[in-house]
């Protein structure tokens, strides 16, 4: 069966897009109003999820492991546990749980408990919390992105009966050193294939190239942010200035630092001009982060006017390409770093989680910048799921030609609706049609024989007149629904309306986002599909009206 074959309409609430296992990180929930309760974490939708990205929550396998685990410890009743492979997030996820941005669920440090386990070799902390407030206990799993994979649970459940308790640490105090997790010679492959990737096609002529050891691996995109943001806090002072949208964990993360956040949310010359004012002002600045482009309006900073920035005043210039992905863009002349979320393209299939830190050897900050991520460095990437990541990639540079040239197919096709007044989609958003697309030429690599055409990757958002049209539109078009991005079928879903609180609705508006947007993450179906279920799902609507 091919994937244009593949019937959403068929495939049963809360599963997985196929195919279906035990370590797939997507959910199928279609609906519109399905989709604000699955914002909510609503009951009556969280229990008939039979998949879910399992850094939202310990979810499948990995809540199986946590489960078992706390049934082996001297926990008072009613309460769960949450594990980590490194000992340092008992104290960061400590300082978010107790936080006032946790409300009527914040926790008292009274009301954690905190346990050292081995089971076969690999050495987890545990963090017992009353089960009514899970939602505030794990944050570094759910937004740090620092818990553990279904792969290592899977490989750890059977062995459970053979837990060593190591002991109870009140407070945290005196636990032992972490065992962290082994590498094996897949993640020296995998770094290699990385930094091959990195210089392949590259849009200038660089001095230096990146060599395998510049690159950091991660269980999970936000880890990689995290890990990251946490060195950066060793050479400089001052608060993370962020330009444009970013994903909701990212911003969560960076509102809650104790330094502090600023944000730029038009990402346009007139954010430039203020951020350029305040600091001759004098103003602080550890270091800017944007996704380049942005999720979900794809909209692109003048990353060479922040490079400038950067140089005068010395902070440093993180870049996320996750949503274009290196297999299009070269960011080289501009990052101090590049961070990418291997789950999405780089994966495809939508069965594993990783991240990475690429060190710009080009960067005036190199070494001093690798030196701190390295210092804080251990792995917590599982073996078999770069094995797994591996794998996947192997198609990678064919996956992404064809979804950057369905995305642009369907970018085309709205376009030429939005300009029709009697249509009720009124704007796309994907380059060269999103706000700052010129940026994005410099950076495209060069056309090869194995890559003839360099694009702009797999996400693109369509909005419409109304929030009723995009409702309509939404319900009736037949792709899979979800929050998740780069995977191999076409997923949709109202980020926009559903991704920030009512409490973020600064962020949205400043980000341009409306709640009459939808995102669609192209997958890799023949694009005469793509295009003709768009098409049925707006004459569905048009008839009746």
């Amino acid at each position: 069966m091919s994937l244009s074959d593949i019937d959403p309409s068929t495939v049963e609430f809360g599963q997985s897009l196929p195919p279906h296992g035990p370590h797939a990180i997507t959910t199928h929930v279609p609906g519109w109003e399905v989709a604000a309760l699955f914002g909510d974490r609503d009951s009556s939708v969280m229990t008939r999820l039979k998949s879910i990205y399992p850094r939202f929550l310990p979810f499948g396998l990995s809540a199986a492991l946590c489960q078992s685990i706390a049934r082996k410890l001297p926990l008072p009743e009613g309460y769960a546990c949450v594990c980590f492979v490194s000992r340092d997030v008992w104290a960061s996820n400590q300082r978010h749980a107790v936080s006032d941005f946790r409300k009527q669920q914040r926790l008292d440090p009274s009301e954690l408990r905190y346990h050292v386990v081995e089971v076969v070799s690999v050495q987890l902390y545990v963090v017992g919390f009353p089960q009514a407030k899970a939602a505030a206990a794990i944050f570094q799993w759910q937004h740090g992105g620092l818990g553990f994979s279904t792969r290592l649970a899977e490989a750890l459940l059977p062995h459970v009966d053979s837990l060593v308790h190591i002991g109870e640490f009140p407070d945290g105090a005196g636990a032992p050193k972490p065992m962290f997790l082994p590498e094996g010679d897949s993640h020296r492959a995998l770094r290699e294939r990385i930094a091959g990737l990195v210089m392949r096609a590259c849009a200038s002529e660089h001095e230096k190239s990146v060599e395998a050891d510049d690159v950091f691996l991660y269980q999970t995109g936000m880890a990689s942010i995290t890990r990251l943001h946490e060195a950066i806090a060793l050479l400089r002072s001052g608060p993370t200035v962020v330009f444009g949208g970013v994903f909701n964990s990212t911003y969560r993360l960076f509102k809650e630092c104790e330094r502090g956040l600023k944000h730029y949310g038009r990402a346009d010359d007139s954010d430039l001009d203020d951020f350029e004012i305040y600091l001759e002002g004098g103003g602080e600045c550890a270091y800017v982060f944007t996704e380049f482009p942005s999720n979900p309006l794809l909209i692109s900073v003048d990353l060479m006017r922040l490079r400038g920035l950067a140089d005068k005043y010395g902070f440093f210039l993180a870049v996320d390409d996750t949503c274009a992905s290196f297999a299009n863009l070269d960011l080289l002349g501009a990052a101090d770093v590049v961070v990418t979320s291997l789950t999405k393209a780089f994966s495809g299939y939508a069965d594993v989680m990783a991240g990475s830190l690429i060190m710009n050897p080009n960067s005036a900050r190199f070494s001093a910048l690798k030196q701190a991520v390295s210092s804080r460095f251990h792995n917590e990437l599982f073996e078999a799921d770069v094995v797994r990541l591996l794998a996947n990639n192997k198609d990678y540079l064919t996956r992404c030609a064809i979804h950057s040239r369905n995305a642009s197919a369907l970018a085309s096709y709205f376009h030429s609706l939005a300009l029709d007044s009697s249509s009720p989609v009124t704007r796309v958003w994907y380059p060269p049609y999103s706000p700052g697309s010129n940026h994005l030429e410099a950076f495209l690599r060069k056309p090869t024989a194995e890559y003839p055409a360099p694009g702009y990757g797999y996400l693109m958002s369509v909005e419409f007149e109304t929030v009723e049209s995009a409702a309509a539109f939404y319900d009736a078009v037949n792709f899979f629904q979800g929050p998740h991005i780069g995977a191999h079928l076409t997923i949709s879903f109202p980020y926009a309306a559903i991704v920030y609180s009512k409490e973020d609705s600064e962020v949205r508006t400043a980000c341009g986002l409306k709640p009459q947007q939808i995102r669609l993450s192209v997958g890799l179906e023949d694009q005469e599909v793509l295009l003709h279920r768009c098409a049925e799902a707006l004459r569905k609507i048009a008839e009746t009206g």
